[in-house]
């Protein structure tokens, strides 16, 4: 099951990474979506803990230049100060942000009993489910693409008319309409996830720029993890080697390790290749083929998690979403490891924090609550726009985009928050959840 959610989560990053840079000239919409999903890789990684900046390292021979992670003295790193707990209340009021609103419906080419979008579906592989499988919706140049490994990638233009299917995968699979859930042949899934794949060293790299190419390696459940990140020439030459500075696992330390972590964060920030690197409190921009800049250090304190740590959880700070805009940076953590029976139990706590760039201030929009981010209510001041639920957005440097369908409309009415709109708002709401059915996503964009 694991391997399961790691595989399919490994495809989603890697088109939401490379839609940072698919402004490229020359490549069609299906080139660039093609050139994603046989890039294969970027690893899905978890956790924090200082990086060191060390100036000294000499590269093995082979390497052309030395790595820098020195801080720009024009410019540097800002702190989110997450142990001091004296924590500076404002509300987050999108209106501060976005003040144009626009929608999109798109419809799924296929009966919705024959397979549809996924939102919030559960896998069901013979008595084993996940949890919040969603299908990834990308925006290219000149269309969306939509879809998932299980129902195929399908191209709209940017209207939301529907242009063709770009690509599927042949396994058995099942959709069930009435509970959300996905069955499949496994074998066959791993068999047609794989077709024309070659395992050679190169597939886990992705374009940084028209000029280089990169390789994220960092694993922390390696004991001897002596690396986390290469740069290469467009032609293959290993331009620099960014050496793992993180501690490196204990191993004879009694107890379990942690077997679980949060992801590592890369993605594109104007262009720029942004990446905090799993077990590090640092976020880094890559200026250059050799040079990783200090943007944000989070301050974690007494509630850094170690990566050893094996039991006790209660006081340590688990970092969730990280979305940066030209504005702002939305940033959720949680206290305590987030896993359905802490839920259950109100065990685990959420943090719902934002960093304004304007001010240079970072504010927290609600204080250690039990409402996890999948019913997180959010109201929305923008005029004509709805409200909606935290972990139905995404969110790129200059716009905000929240994806419905059906059910979610349905859960956004039965949400508590509900309450607190306008009976033209609720009303507005009930009717668009009514009109809707189930093959069909509508997508409010603020900008």
């Amino acid at each position: 099951m694991n391997k399961t959610v790691n595989l399919y989560c490994l495809i989603l990053i890697l088109i939401m990474v490379a839609c940072g840079k698919n402004k490229r000239p020359g490549l069609s919409d299906k080139e660039l979506f093609n050139l994603k999903t046989t890039t294969d890789t970027i690893r899905q990684e978890r956790e924090l803990i200082d990086s060191v900046a060390v100036e000294s390292y000499t590269p093995p021979s082979g390497i052309k230049y030395v790595e820098s992670r020195a801080i720009d003295p024009a410019n540097p790193p800002v702190l989110l100060d997450l142990a001091n707990r004296k924590l500076n209340i404002r509300k987050f009021d999108l209106s501060d942000y976005y003040t144009k609103v626009r929608y999109i419906k798109l419809k799924h080419p296929m009966l919705p009993s024959e397979g549809n979008f996924l939102f919030d579906a559960n896998y069901d592989t013979g008595g084993t489910s996940g949890r919040g499988l969603s299908s990834g919706f990308s925006f290219l140049k000149d269309s969306i693409i939509a879809g998932d490994v299980y129902f195929g990638y399908h191209s709209y233009d940017n209207e939301g008319n529907f242009l063709n299917t770009i690509k599927t995968f042949n396994f058995t699979k099942a959709y069930d309409v009435s509970s959300n859930t996905i069955s499949y042949d496994y074998n066959e899934y791993v068999n047609a996830i794989n077709e024309g794949r070659t395992n050679n060293r190169n597939n886990n790299r992705f374009r940084v720029n028209n000029e280089t190419m990169a390789s994220y390696v960092y694993n922390w459940r390696d004991s001897v993890s002596n690396d986390f990140l290469f740069t290469f020439s467009l032609k293959g030459d290993t331009l620099c080697r960014f050496p793992n500075y993180n501690p490196k696992r204990n191993m004879s330390k009694k107890g379990l390790p942690i077997s679980w972590g949060h992801p590592s964060k890369l993605y594109f920030y104007k262009g720029i290749l942004t990446v905090n690197q799993a077990a590090n409190d640092t976020v880094f921009r890559m200026t250059a083929s050799n040079r990783l800049v200090p943007a944000y250090v989070i301050n974690y304190g007494a509630h850094k998690l170690d990566i050893d740590l094996a039991d006790d959880f209660s006081n340590k700070f688990i970092p969730d979403k990280w979305k940066e805009t030209e504005n702002y940076i939305l940033f959720t953590y949680n206290k305590d490891r987030d896993s359905p029976n802490n839920r259950t139990n109100k065990v685990v706590t959420f943090f719902y924090s934002y960093f304004d760039k304007k001010s240079r201030q970072f504010y927290h929009f609600c204080e250690e609550t039990s409402i996890p981010e999948q019913e997180f209510f959010m109201e929305n001041q923008v005029p004509d726009a709805l409200p909606f639920i935290l972990s139905f957005v995404e969110i790129e440097e200059n716009q905000l985009r929240v994806y419905y369908s059906k059910k979610r409309l349905e859960n956004i009415i039965k949400n508590k928050g509900f309450a607190s709109l306008s009976s033209e708002k609720q009303n507005e709401l009930r009717t668009i959840q009514r009109e809707y059915d189930e093959s069909e996503v509508l997508i409010m964009i603020l900008e």
